[in-house]
């Protein structure tokens, strides 16, 4: 497991001095959303931690490069030139999934000159040890502070996965209090994500007995404090639902994802429909169908977890969280979105559903997608 730490770890000099790659005093580059204050920007946490920082002789910058919305590769570039420029990096990323996939991947990139495309898909290795990188996630869904995956988009649109040990963050520190101010739509969109994470890890054709037990309690977490910490709780629905999110990332890193990332993608792609909420509405339409079309697949899962039928379980969850799934749909069509979703790089999820499906049978499912959810 990637090593969990606190606000105080992150404020210790000799925390990010030891964990730093080379000699000399380290640097922290800030990887900051652009939704929050970054050190220097005003007064707020993260300024009080630089300062701390600053005070016991760890510099910081704050890069130039956020990622306001999902990752494009370019993007991820021009932040690896900036990790590159300092003597010796510490990457710390403060932020959604996007902006942990972004920095994360750009801290593998930066040992080498390559661009970041090369990676996409596993076309070729990483060149070694990344930049040491801490997380810092401050909304409860993607597990990016977890998992061994970063997605970015091209110029174009189609969303890239890219995998490796390398992408495996250095630490993650789980603040909890950090979460607590994002809209109450988007921290359960973002639970949902996590949730589908632990599904898909747990029944697709990689699963195993060590990622179902991460699976279940992940789900366990999720189903007994998301609803709370959606309507606004926090203290422990924020912290118990950020665990989860953790452990569900730990899953994704044993199983990988299945039907409801490969068409949640590509929703992703032909549509401005927001990560958490194109996957959740996936899993919504797919649950029962590979629930009943591969029960084999879900009965170590549904054992553990000890809820019932998982697609009742998802049910229950997004009732219980008071949440609509559709999305405006007026700008593609079920066709688009079946050539999105059979494209290249969706072929690996497509590959790890534990049901195999026909051409005709994914449009079927991408039409209906559009068909029922797309309305709003």
């Amino acid at each position: 497991m990637t090593q969990v730490i606190g606000r105080s770890e992150l404020a210790s000099a000799d925390f990010i001095a030891g964990i730093a790659g080379r000699e000399g005093a380290p640097t922290v580059v800030w990887v900051v959303d652009p939704a929050l204050v970054a050190p220097g920007a005003g007064p707020g946490p993260l300024s009080e931690l630089a300062a701390t920082l600053n005070s016991r002789g760890i510099a910081s910058v704050v890069a130039e490069t956020a990622f306001p919305r999902e990752p494009k590769i370019p993007q991820v570039d021009a932040l690896a030139a900036e990790i590159r420029a300092v003597a010796n990096p510490v990457v710390v990323a403060v932020g959604g999934g996007s902006t942990m996939d972004g920095a994360k991947l750009a801290a593998a990139v930066a040992i080498a000159q390559d661009e970041t495309l090369g990676y996409a898909l596993c076309a070729q290795d990483f060149k070694g040890a990344p930049i040491p990188t801490i997380c810092v996630p401050t909304t409860s869904g993607t597990g990016s502070e977890a998992s061994r995956t970063s997605i970015a988009s091209t110029k174009e649109g189609a969303k890239m996965w890219f995998w490796g040990e390398e992408l495996k963050t250095t630490a993650a520190c789980l603040w909890p209090e950090l979460t607590e101010t994002v809209p109450l739509r988007f921290k359960a969109m973002c639970g949902f994500d996590a949730f589908a994470h632990a599904h898909e890890s747990a029944t697709g054709n990689g699963r195993s007995a060590e990622g179902v037990a991460f699976a279940a309690a992940a789900i366990a977490h999720l189903c007994d404090h998301l609803p709370a910490y959606v309507r606004g709780e926090g203290g422990e629905a924020a912290r118990l639902t950020q665990w989860g999110s953790f452990q569900a990332g730990e899953a994704l890193n044993l199983g990988g994802t299945t039907i409801g990332h490969s068409i949640g993608h590509a929703l992703g792609s032909v549509l401005p429909v927001p990560h958490g909420q194109a996957v959740a509405v996936v899993t919504d339409a797919t649950i029962t169908l590979t629930r009943e079309g591969a029960p084999e697949a879900y009965v170590d899962l549904e054992r553990a977890l000890d809820r019932g039928p998982l697609d009742q379980v998802w049910a229950k969850l997004v009732r219980d969280c008071g949440t609509g799934l559709q999305f405006d749909g007026s700008g593609s069509n079920g066709a688009e979105l079946t050539a999105a979703a059979c494209a290249e790089e969706n072929k690996a999820m497509r590959d790890n559903t534990p049901m195999t499906f026909s051409e005709s049978k994914w449009a079927d499912i991408c039409e209906s997608i559009m068909q029922t959810y797309g309305k709003a």
